[in-house]
């Protein structure tokens, strides 16, 4: 027989304003990945000459030669096998930067943010 409890949360004052923080915090992670994605989808698409990079000099270069965007916040794309990895295992590889270079970040744990990512990731997949 399987049981199903519910309980209902009273949070004092200090804890709602907490939780509230890191809603917010979550939807802006979870937006700017978002937004990320798709400009990559866009740039995959239908290139558009300019700001062009060479991953291994992370110079200049023509776009027919490289398709990645220097403006991109992706991480970096190969796995050490030389196999691309998924935009989900770039993003996720990023959350300890993001951490460091944002400290209000490192009060949400890790499991958390990659499970903000994990959403996203459903979430473009079902839109195709």
């Amino acid at each position: 027989m399987l049981a199903s409890y519910q309980f209902k949360l009273k949070p004092k004052l200090s804890q709602v304003a907490v939780m509230e923080q890191w809603i917010n915090m979550l939807r802006a992670h979870y937006n700017f990945c978002l937004r990320d994605r798709i400009e990559s989808y866009e740039q995959v698409r239908s290139p558009k000459l300019g700001n062009y990079s060479d991953l291994t000099t992370q110079g200049e270069c023509c776009p027919l030669t490289c398709s990645v965007s220097k403006n991109s916040n992706l991480g970096y794309p190969y796995k050490a096998n030389g196999k691309k990895r998924n935009a989900y295992e770039q993003q996720s590889s990023e959350l300890s930067i993001l951490k460091k270079a944002r400290p209000w970040y490192a009060e949400i744990h890790s499991t958390i943010l990659q499970q903000n990512l994990k959403r996203l990731e459903v979430a473009f997949k079902n839109f195709f």
